[in-house]
């Protein structure tokens, strides 16, 4: 049997929080992307932390969904 990692929309809110990003769980992913882009126009100096971020969450092992593939391809 095998094991996937599962990557879905409260674990990516989830991993944006834990870097310092003021989104919260009740915001959409339109909603998300929009804050995220707007923090790091205020904040550059967070780029590469949220561009490692998506990087690590789409390593070969772990499935992303495409919802959140779709924002996390905004950010890098």
């Amino acid at each position: 049997m095998m094991i996937v990692d599962l990557i879905d929309e409260v674990d990516f809110k989830e991993k944006l929080i834990a870097l310092g990003a003021p989104v919260t769980q009740d915001q959409s992913l339109l909603e998300v992307q929009a804050t995220v882009l707007s923090w790091l126009r205020a904040y550059p100096e967070q780029t590469p932390f949220v561009k490692d971020l998506c990087t690590e969450m789409q390593k070969d092992n772990t499935t992303v969904l495409p919802e959140v593939s779709s924002v996390m391809a905004v950010f890098s």
